[in-house]
C-alpha cells in the first residue's frame, strides 16, 4: 500500500517535471522562429529606391540559453533556423518616426494665435492759418480843384458858386450896370447868359462876358479887372460886329490865353 503511493507520487512529479521541460522548450522555439523570420524578410526604405538584389546571409550568432541549466536541457534542434513548411509572416512595419511616406500623416502645426497691436494715434497737423490782410481804408481821392480863369462852360456846371457871388436874383443888368441891353435883354440872370445858344455876335457877347466878369471877381491876377469888364461889355452892346469882337477877346481871357495882370 505504501508502495503505491510511493509509485503515485513519483509518477507525479515526473509529470509536472516533464511538462515543465516541454514548455520551456516550446517558448524558445516559437521566438527562434519569429526571429528568423523577421531576420530574412526584408522592409523597404520608403526614402531609397529599388531594394538590393540577392540574398543576405544572416549573421552568426551564439546559440542562447533557453529555460533553467540547472536541469541539464539542450536548446532545440532548430534553434536559430527559420521554420520550414513554406509560412511566412509579414510583420507590420513600424511607421516612421520623419517625413510623411506611406500612410502616416502627422499632426498639423497649431497655427498661432495673432495679437493685435494698438494703432498709434495719428498726428493731425493743424493747417496753416490764412492771414488776415487789411486792405486799409481807402482814401477820397482829392480831385485838385482847377484854378482861375475858368471858362463859361465850367461856370455853367457850377451854378452854387455864381449864387455865391450874386444870389439866385442875380440879373445881367444889375451885375453890369446897364438899364437894357439889346438882343436878349437886361432881365435874365447870369446862369441864363451863359447858357444860351445864340451863335451871334450879342449871344457869344453875353456868354463870354458873364464869364469875364466871375473871373475877374474871384481871380485878382485876371486880365480884365472887373470894372474894366463891365465897361468893354457896355461898348459892344453898340452892334452884333463890336459885340462879336469883344466876346472873341473875353473868350481868350477865359481860356487864360492872355498875359495875366501884375
Amino acid at each position: 500500500m505504501a508502495k503505491e503511493r510511493s509509485k503515485r507520487s513519483s509518477l507525479i512529479l515526473w509529470a509536472a517535471f516533464a511538462a515543465l521541460l516541454s514548455q520551456n522548450l516550446v517558448v524558445p522555439v516559437v521566438s527562434s522562429a519569429s526571429f528568423e523570420e523577421q531576420k530574412n524578410y526584408y522592409i523597404p526604405d520608403p526614402h531609397t529606391g529599388t531594394p538590393p538584389t540577392g540574398s543576405s546571409t544572416p549573421p552568426s550568432h551564439a546559440t542562447p540559453s533557453h529555460g533553467s541549466s540547472s536541469h541539464g536541457s539542450k536548446p532545440p534542434a532548430n534553434c536559430g533556423n527559420p521554420p520550414t513548411g513554406g509560412q511566412h509572416h509579414t510583420p507590420t512595419p513600424a511607421s516612421p518616426s520623419g517625413g510623411h511616406s506611406g500612410g502616416y500623416y502627422p499632426h498639423p502645426p497649431s497655427t498661432p494665435t495673432p495679437t493685435p497691436t494698438t494703432p498709434s494715434t495719428p498726428t493731425i497737423v493743424t493747417p496753416p492759418t490764412t492771414p488776415i490782410i487789411d486792405p486799409g481804408t481807402p482814401t477820397t481821392p482829392v480831385t485838385p480843384t482847377p484854378s482861375p480863369p475858368f471858362t463859361c462852360d465850367y461856370w455853367r456846371t457850377h451854378p452854387g458858386l455864381i449864387w455865391g457871388l450874386f444870389g439866385w436874383w442875380g440879373t445881367v443888368g444889375g451885375a453890369f450896370g446897364v438899364a437894357s441891353a439889346p438882343g436878349l435883354g437886361s432881365n435874365m440872370n447870369l446862369l441864363q447868359a451863359l447858357s444860351n445858344q445864340h451863335t451871334d455876335g450879342l449871344g457869344q457877347l453875353y456868354r463870354e462876358g458873364t464869364a469875364s466878369l466871375l473871373n475877374s471877381m474871384v481871380d485878382k491876377r485876371f486880365t480884365y479887372s472887373t470894372s474894366q469888364v463891365k465897361n468893354n461889355f457896355a461898348a459892344a452892346l453898340s452892334s452884333d460886329r463890336a459885340a462879336a469882337s469883344q466876346a472873341q477877346l473875353f473868350k481868350i481871357a477865359n481860356e487864360g490865353r492872355l498875359k495875366p495882370r501884375a
